[in-house]
């Protein structure tokens, strides 16, 4: 995967703004897994960083991979053939799920997760190890049908989305923050790349409106967004699907990009 810049703000200028944070421990990491947990996505600039970050960076630890601040992720996800999982997601059902395989490259590792969403500030994530390669094993159909009612006998590979994330935990609150840019969104031979745009996630147990992410947030007058990453890119790789539900967090994003 070939590096690309970001727009507005230089990787030498976010380094900086990274390299004040304390380090995330293990054991602090292990308290804010949040498998059940309330998300608030928000779309920002990727130049918003430079006054979100030092207004973090006294109540959150930077989590590392394998060194790095900005760790470099990869997703398929798996749908139906005829895409129930997106749209079940443009229709609003609950509950509904997200069935993908995630690399985390940095740390060398690949789970396979099936992400359900239960209300607007309810989201459950089960997740198990995968050997190399995409294809699902009996194994893994039977771990996707303990968690989820998508038939597993019509599940194929769909999109990617591949980007670099920033990760931060909660000092204090029951909190994790992903922090994910440079978003590139493939279909085989089809691309697209989101320069300038940031999705920032809010992880919390419980909800909270009063955390410091949240005032920051909210003092940068940005507002919570149903910001799917794999509907984004069901809708501007494809062209040709029903996406009325989706159009604000669409719009945004492209009011957004460079």
């Amino acid at each position: 995967m070939r590096e690309r810049p970001l727009t507005r703000v230089t990787n030498e200028e976010l380094e900086q703004l990274l390299a004040g944070f304390e380090l995330a421990s293990l054991e602090l990491l292990d308290e804010r897994s949040l498998m059940r947990r309330a998300d608030s996505k928000f779309v920002l600039r990727d130049d918003d960083l430079v006054t979100l970050l030092p207004a973090l960076r006294p109540h959150y630890k930077l989590l590392l991979a394998n060194g790095n601040a900005l760790a470099r992720y990869e997703t398929l996800y798996f749908d139906t053939d005829d895409l129930r999982c997106f749209h079940d997601h443009r229709r609003g059902s609950r509950p509904r799920y997200k069935v993908r395989m995630r690399h985390y490259k940095d740390r060398d590792l690949t789970f396979l997760e099936v992400k359900t969403k239960r209300s607007d500030y309810l989201t459950d994530k089960q997740r198990r190890p995968h050997q190399t390669g995409t294809n699902l094993s009996e194994d893994d159909l039977r771990f996707i049908s303990e968690w989820c009612d998508v038939p597993t006998d019509s599940l194929r590979e769909q999109v990617w989305t591949n980007f670099r994330r920033i990760t931060l935990v909660g000092d204090d609150t029951a909190e994790r923050i992903t922090i994910d840019t440079r978003l590139e969104l493939v279909d085989g031979e089809r691309r697209e790349e989101l320069p300038g745009v940031v999705i920032m996630e809010v992880k919390q147990a419980p909800f909270n409106v009063r955390t410091p992410a949240m005032r920051a947030l909210r003092d940068a007058g940005k507002r919570r967004v149903s910001a799917s990453k794999y509907c984004t890119a069901n809708v501007l790789l494809r062209g040709n699907l029903r996406c009325n539900r989706l159009l604000p967090s669409l719009r945004l994003i492209e009011g957004v990009r460079i």
